[in-house]
């Protein structure tokens, strides 16, 4: 685990201490703000839009850079690499002859460019999640936990999500070098082109109060291992793993230490009560009640803790020359990942059903607590 991240941590899916501290910030300002304004729309609009995000996929930022390629070349499909268009930063610099023709093209070419990479990289992202469903739903956990846990304020926000050669740190590489007016250019020009990158990255880091389950099914960038051995290890030491495994913890005794509260302290309602910041956490502690999306997640939580558990049993089984079976250890381990996917959509699924029901202030049906008729 680091402090802080860089280019190289990112793409391997390190977790960055700094981006844990964002995460919980971010939740912390959207309840702040839900509580202020008396609306959940901040985080149900986030919600909304997270999933076209989390679908990425190097194919979609591959046809995404070639639809904006087109865009900007007009003649065939080539993608735009901001590091061999040698001439375009100097062009932004030097083509404008006053501050106000300066402001009125940074507006102009601003409204030009934010949309039309959007819609490229929405596009691009539409097209080969239809193409191909599975590698899309499968890389929703990398891409939050890419986010959440290993993205901090130290990476650079990008113009495309993937291309980091469209990265802050590109564009104003000579900041140092340049003169005030060409350094009002390019901050007046570029600046604001980041704005959606920062509002990408908070609103998913904002949202991790519903997508938080996600983590129970994310793996490490180096877990596509066919190696029975190195998949237990990174069960086991590995920082997602740990995490993971905290995670879980937290959950198992804040559940427990409702469950006590309930039985135990009769005005345990009237806590939730009063205050507005108060009452919008209750939407999700559900203190009346034992929702199934919370028993979900406690099961999810027991497997997570059970996983390092057993992969630690298991590797000591290596080191005495002893070792399971691999293929049982297999089913067990491909048993449990499909088991943790089922309890974390139906998590995310519930959770998502009570921000909208709230967001939208209508009569929506509200969720079952039964599990049998009695």
């Amino acid at each position: 685990m680091r402090l802080t991240s860089n280019k190289e941590s990112v793409a391997k899916g390190e977790v960055s201490v700094l981006a844990i501290i964002e995460t919980l910030l971010a939740i912390a300002l959207v309840f702040y703000l839900s509580s202020h304004f008396n609306t959940l729309r901040w985080l149900a609009g986030a919600m909304c839009v997270a999933p076209l995000l989390l679908l990425r996929t190097k194919e979609s930022t591959r046809l995404g850079l070639l639809f904006l390629g087109w865009c900007i070349h007009k003649s065939s499909f080539k993608e735009w690499n901001a590091d061999e268009d040698d001439n375009f930063i100097t062009k932004l610099i030097y083509e404008f002859r006053s501050i106000i023709i300066t402001v009125v093209n940074a507006i102009i070419w601003w409204f030009i460019f934010v949309p039309t990479s959007t819609a490229a990289r929405l596009s691009a992202t539409s097209y080969t999640f239809l193409r191909s469903p599975a590698s899309g739903i499968k890389a929703i956990p990398q891409n939050w936990v890419r986010v959440t846990l290993a993205m901090d304020s130290m990476f650079p926000p990008e113009l495309m999500p993937g291309a980091q050669c469209w990265n802050w740190n590109r564009f104003f590489a000579n900041r140092h070098r340049n003169s005030l007016r060409e350094n009002v250019v390019l901050f007046t020009v570029l600046g604001p082109l980041f704005i959606p990158a920062l509002f990408y990255r908070w609103s998913l880091k904002a949202t991790s109060i519903i997508y938080a389950p996600l983590v129970f099914v994310a793996h490490s960038t180096f877990s596509e291992s066919s190696d029975l051995r190195m998949t237990l290890e990174l069960i086991k030491r590995g920082d997602l793993s740990r995490i993971r495994a905290l995670y879980g913890i937290v959950v198992i005794a804040a559940f427990l230490v409702k469950l006590v509260l309930m039985i135990k302290w009769n005005g345990f309602l009237d806590v939730w009560k009063g205050n507005p910041i108060v009452e919008f956490l209750a939407l999700y502690v559900a203190p009346s009640e034992i929702p199934k999306w919370q028993l979900a997640e406690v099961a999810n939580s027991v497997l997570a803790v059970g996983a390092m558990l057993f992969a630690r049993h298991a590797l000591l089984r290596y080191e005495l020359n002893n070792p399971w079976p691999e293929i049982p250890v297999k089913r067990i381990l491909g048993f449990v990942s499909g088991l943790r996917w089922v309890l974390a959509l139906y998590a995310i699924v519930c959770l998502g059903y009570i921000t909208m029901r709230e967001a939208q202030h209508l009569h929506w049906p509200v969720l079952g607590t039964k599990w049998l008729p009695w």
